[in-house]
This record gives C-alpha cells, sequence and structure tokens, in this order.
C-alpha cells in the first residue's frame, strides 16, 4: 500500500506538535486523515498517535504543526 499525501502535506509516520485547548503543544505522530469528518458538518481533522501516553485522538488539522527532530 502507497502513501497518501494530502492537501496540508502530512504523511503518515511524520512527527508532529499537537495544540491542545489551553495552548500547549505535545508531541505526536500523524496516523490519517480522519475520512469521515465531512458527513458530521465538521472541519478537516485527523488521526494523531500520542506516544507518551500511548493513546490517540482525533484532532483539527488546524491544530497540527511539523516537529523537526
Amino acid at each position: 500500500m502507497g502513501e497518501k499525501i494530502v492537501a496540508h502535506g502530512f504523511k503518515e509516520g511524520d512527527k508532529v506538535w499537537v495544540e491542545d485547548g489551553e495552548g500547549r503543544h505535545h508531541p505526536g505522530i500523524f496516523v490519517a486523515d480522519n475520512e469521515s469528518a465531512g458527513w458530521f458538518g465538521g472541519g478537516p481533522s485527523a488521526y494523531v498517535v500520542h506516544p507518551e501516553g500511548r493513546q490517540a485522538e482525533v484532532v483539527s488539522t488546524y491544530r497540527i504543526t511539523p516537529r523537526d527532530e
């Protein structure tokens, strides 16, 4: 299966920063776009895994920025 690059430029496995509701940034790994986001009237969102907490969440793509390490 090939890598899918989407309009925002993130691809599976990219290291990213995820901004929380208080403006803090947490490390994450981009997994994939949330393809069903449009079905419910929400904005574009994506799945991100948080390595330190070993949990995943769906976040707005506007809260995701590249992380260089």
